[in-house]
């Protein structure tokens, strides 16, 4: 009788479970939710795997409806019964992306440990260079070791091309190809646009291959600049490499990375060299690539050993900048916010997603260093989710009033430059800086204090700075980071010097002038790292 009751009782457990089941299916989520939440106080620990099935399909649910906290909440009950699923880790690691970085990679970490995959790989790479957990050498570790995973699975259709050095004139008339998913209005081309227009075409042919889908007068800037521009969206990175490797380019740059799904094209070496140029901010862990164009100050010769890149170095810097447009409209300088608040406003204007705990704690202690000060947190993709983050992250962890921290999203009349005017000094987020935001903020007259470091991309706002004569805004410590915004805070006369007078600045500096110059040393580069690969 015993025995009868307990089938008995498992098949009701199993027609509320198919009666669930079929609720999701008809997307009544909430219903779903409703008739599986019972069954947990009902299935005893000891049947493992049903317990597992019925948190995922709460997680699942939970998903669907966008309560993201709770569907955390299933996921990880998840893991109390099996720990070998690499869908469920890649699942917390993609609904921890924008929660908590160091989470989600964490997570990501696991599910790529039991099952690489490309996509979350992808991701892993754009939250391990935003982390001020990982140092470069951690970094370069960490991509080589899953490119060599994935490279025997990406040429299984194909073999990489090889080539000889003999058959190779070292003094020919060089063809250099770019390769981007960026070929339109993007911040990227803001610094490839100085490059594409200054080349010399008659000592070198110059080919873009465009892999975006985007087109707009930025494209059309670029088809007018003299290169050759291919349309190359719909070819899969086989075709891409074929194509590549046919138009017989002697340099391929590559200038998107782990960006854009093209990168994986380069593992066919499809060119005699293979270059990268700042459009991910980092190494890319692939043998295949030869070098990546930098200045010593970006990757110092005593770091260059923890990437997997050689240094092509450029002594003049490693950036120009231009903008897209060229009649870019600029709003008319405004007073500091101090002249009419009395207390400093700090502002940040970068992605959400470079923000981390880290970056925070720092912030906060500036806050408490520079009484009354106040920070505008300022992106118009901020959502309540990141809004809750952040007041957590201020206010309950560091002990910051409310009142001090200031969120708006709404989007700026005429453009996103009088976003800028609202603030009297800018903070970079660490490790993962502002590059173009933080030459956008001083056109505004408004300077970027950053915290330089030891990776690529914790050098961007400082390499900005330097350019523009504003070392005194560039830290090497937290302590010289904290004591630095208190002095600049304290100094109103400068800061009132700067709005007036630091878009003029940057206009002068060498960021935004010596373009031909600049791309002469940088086509010297690409002679000498060619007669170099010809053996001369």
């Amino acid at each position: 009788m015993q025995q009868l009751n307990k089938r008995i009782k498992s098949e009701k457990i199993l027609k509320q479970i198919q009666t669930a089941s079929d609720l999701f299916k008809k997307r009544k989520f909430s219903e779903s939710i409703s008739t599986y939440k019972p069954l947990l106080n009902i299935v005893d620990d000891s049947y493992k795997y049903d317990k597992t099935e019925i948190y995922r399909a709460l997680g699942n649910n939970y998903y669907y409806l966008k309560d993201y906290d709770n569907a955390i909440w299933a996921y990880e009950n998840t893991l109390r019964f099996y720990t070998n699923n690499a869908s469920i880790y890649n699942m917390l690691g993609f609904l921890y992306f924008y929660k908590d970085s160091d989470k989600s990679i964490k997570y990501y970490l696991k599910g790529m440990q039991l099952k690489p995959d490309l996509k979350n790989y992808v991701m892993l790479t754009q939250l391990i260079i935003k982390s001020s957990e990982y140092s470069q050498q951690d970094i370069k570790k960490i991509f080589e070791k899953y490119v060599d995973i994935f490279r025997p699975e990406i040429l299984k259709g194909m073999r990489p091309y090889v080539y000889s050095k003999k058959d190779y004139d070292p003094n020919k008339k060089l063809r250099i190809g770019y390769l981007s998913s960026d070929f339109h209005c993007h911040a990227m081309m803001s610094f490839v646009l100085p490059i594409i227009e200054s080349h010399n075409y008659d000592e070198f042919d110059v080919i873009l291959y465009s892999h975006g889908k985007k087109s707009d007068s930025v494209t059309e800037r670029l088809k007018d600049s003299g290169a050759e521009f291919k349309d190359c969206k719909e070819l899969s990175n086989q075709d891409l490499a074929k194509l590549i490797h046919e138009d017989k380019i002697d340099i391929l740059v590559d200038l998107s990375g782990y960006t854009h799904d093209a990168v994986w094209s380069l593992l066919y070496k499809p060119a005699p060299l293979i270059g990268q140029y700042l459009g991910f901010l980092g190494t890319y862990g692939m043998k295949e690539v030869d070098f990546i164009l930098c200045d010593e100050y970006t990757v110092p010769r005593d770091i260059a050993k923890y990437y997997t890149e050689k240094p092509m170095y450029i002594s003049s810097g490693m950036n120009r900048f231009a903008f897209n447009s060229r009649r870019q409209n600029l709003p008319d300088l405004k007073p500091l916010p101090y002249d009419e608040n009395k207390y400093i406003t700090f502002g940040s204007f970068n992605s959400v997603s470079k923000v981390n705990p880290y970056t925070v704690g720092l912030w906060s202690k500036i806050l408490r260093a520079v009484p009354d000060s106040k920070l505008l947190i300022y992106r118009t993709q901020l959502q309540d989710r990141d809004i809750a983050r952040y007041k957590k992250q201020f206010c309950e962890e560091n002990e910051i009033p409310e009142e001090r921290i200031i969120f708006e999203n709404k989007p700026m009349p005429i453009n996103h430059f009088n976003s800028y005017l609202l603030c009297d000094i800018a903070l970079d987020p660490m490790p993962f800086n502002g590059l173009t935001i933080t030459i956008e903020q001083a056109y505004m007259g408004v300077p970027t204090l950053t915290l330089g470091g030891e990776t690529f991309s914790s050098k961007g706002a400082s390499r900005v700075n330097k350019a523009i004569g504003l070392d005194d805004y560039v830290a090497q410590t937290e302590e010289e980071y904290v004591s630095k915004a208190v002095i600049a805070a304290s100094n109103i006369e400068r800061l009132r010097y700067l709005r007036k007078n630091l878009r003029d600045i940057v206009a002068q500096s060498s960021l935004c002038n010596g373009y031909k110059e600049y791309t002469q040393e940088i086509e010297t580069k690409y002679r000498e790292f060619w007669q170099k690969f010809c053996g001369k």
